[in-house]
């Protein structure tokens, strides 16, 4: 048993003493901790360029509360190198170890809580006897710092990767007859690639975490002078989906367009660097008007709102969406009346949406 605390409030530093608790550790306030967690969400702007700098702040004032001897953990997302400078900002007084973070937004405590191994990234071999005390009975992979931290970039460069991989699959599909859907289910019945295998073809991904550690990388090789074509060709194929999107609408002019979701993910709050708020910025451009709903935030009835559109995208694959009264949206709608499905979400409704005089589109077929 550890007596731990946590600095930070957000998804992670939310899903942290839950399952701290659960291995039998006592959540206590700085002043009283052996370990010091720093839990702190890196923002990220709509870009996906992260920011580290409050967590350098919040290092600072938490510092002067903290006994010597204390071990600090680090699980926010930073680049490789980062640990050098918060073990030279913390001093002798402390030990350190950075540990990876996997926790998806609203799935925290079960993504915690079933982690097959737990990786430490230590430089400091008596820090070990201080971490298996926190996590008993569960394997621990202690790393050097640096590795932990190149572990997390290179996890969802690996995921960002996967994705774009699919997605060239796709744009095949489109000019080949073939039907991306198919071919995901045949890649995920093979062994080596696995049945939980990130190969969902659709107009991209966003949200922060893939976009902040491939960041992270490029940075960190321009800065080395290090050749890095796959990760740049990632980047690339992800920012290139958007144009596909809006290539698909056609002329889009003084024409208004609703989007259903707002968020990178189902359960989660609309965001700046959401996919759909990067895709209505985009169609801004181009001259369109657009309107949104989310289930999430329910300011207005779905059927006023697609009255006079052109085109539906969605991009956020809720339930209930498939709920929807696809004759009455229909009868409000304007030529040409597209339903973009950037996520194939609806493809067991496509016959019926067609039915009702909508042009379904979906992605890679």
């Amino acid at each position: 048993m550890s007596k731990i605390s946590i600095v930070g409030s957000e998804h992670m530093g939310e899903s942290l003493p839950v399952c701290l608790e659960k291995f039998g550790n006592v959540i206590v306030p700085l002043e009283e901790c052996d370990v010091c967690w720093i839990a702190i969400d890196t923002p990220v702007d709509e870009n996906g360029h992260g920011d580290i700098k409050p967590i350098f702040e919040e290092i600072k004032k938490v510092k002067p509360k903290l006994k010597n001897g204390v071990l600090v953990i680090v699980s926010s997302q930073i680049p490789v190198g980062t640990s050098k400078k918060i073990i030279k900002l913390l001093g002798e007084s402390f030990k350190y170890a950075y540990m990876p973070e996997h926790m998806k937004i609203g799935e925290g405590v079960s993504d915690f809580m079933n982690l097959e191994k737990i990786v430490m990234g230590i430089d400091d071999e008596s820090c070990k006897s201080m971490l298996t005390e926190i996590f008993p009975g569960k394997e621990i992979v202690f790393t050097r710092v640096a590795s932990g931290e190149m572990i997390k970039h290179a996890t969802n460069a690996f995921l960002a990767t996967s994705l774009c991989f699919i997605y060239d699959i796709a744009d095949m599909c489109e000019v080949t007859g073939a039907d991306v859907v198919d071919v995901t289910k045949a890649l995920r019945l093979d062994y080596r690639i696995g049945k939980e295998a990130y190969l969902d073809a659709s107009a991209g991904f966003s949200g922060g975490h893939l976009e902040r550690d491939l960041d992270y990388l490029q940075k960190i090789a321009k800065s080395k002078k290090i050749d890095i074509p796959v990760i740049n060709a990632v980047i690339n194929k992800n920012d290139g989906r958007r144009k596909m999107v809006v290539d698909k609408l056609g002329n889009i002019k003084g024409k208004k367009v609703a989007f259903w979701g707002t968020s990178y993910k189902v359960g989660v709050l609309p965001s700046n660097n959401s996919l759909p708020a990067k895709l209505i910025r985009d169609l801004e451009k181009k001259g369109a008007h657009f309107v949104t709903y989310d289930p999430w935030v329910k300011k207005m009835n779905p059927y006023d709102l697609v009255e006079g559109c052109v085109a539906i995208i969605c991009i956020t694959p809720w339930e209930e969406l498939k709920r929807m009264d696809f004759e009455r949206i229909s009868s409000v709608m304007t030529g040409p009346k597209i339903f973009f499905d950037a996520r194939n979400y609806f493809i067991e409704l496509e016959s019926m949406i067609r039915n009702t005089g909508i042009e379904y589109i979906g992605v890679g077929r």
